[in-house]
């Protein structure tokens, strides 16, 4: 708003992996090893690779990016278990009715009106996927339709 502009949760988007189950116990069951797997296994960075050779200005080293990239990455838990992957928001998971109560906070506390999810994750299979899949519609995605009634998303395409 200060530069001028509205304050429209359309100008922005959020991708979230989600895992949509019959209660939170059984999103545990179901999606635990995956995200587990993804979290802990996939996302390695070796920090050699935040700084390559002649990847960087000599300002940009100066002004310590460099460090701070070599920071995140070491700091990154190889370790996750799944209560630290939800308590951090990494997957939004459990019933319906925690996952619609999740994503609301998360859409309204950033004021992002595009919500991308990912239903797929880490070694998760076609079956589990398109049951995820299926209820993510079915269940969630009808009240996240309802979050911004009083915006226009002049972003969407028209055609």
């Amino acid at each position: 708003e200060g530069l001028g502009a509205d304050r429209n949760p359309y100008r922005a988007g959020f991708l979230q992996f989600v895992a949509v189950a019959d209660s939170d116990a059984q999103a545990e069951e179901m999606y635990a090893e995956h995200a587990i797997y993804f979290y802990n296994r996939c996302l390695n960075l070796f920090p050699g690779f935040a700084n390559p050779p002649g990847y960087t200005s000599p300002e940009t080293m100066r002004r310590g990016i460099i460090g701070q990239v070599q920071a995140a990455a070491e700091a990154q838990d190889p370790n996750l278990s799944w209560k630290d992957i939800v308590d951090r928001g990494y997957v939004i998971a459990g019933s319906p009715a925690t996952v619609i109560d999740r994503l609301t906070d998360v859409v309204t506390s950033l004021n992002v009106g595009h919500l991308m999810v990912l239903l797929q994750f880490g070694s998760m299979g076609r079956e589990v996927t398109m049951e995820n899949s299926e209820r993510f519609a079915a269940d969630v995605l009808p009240k996240m339709h309802e979050l911004f009634p009083d915006w226009e998303d002049r972003w969407w395409p028209n055609g």
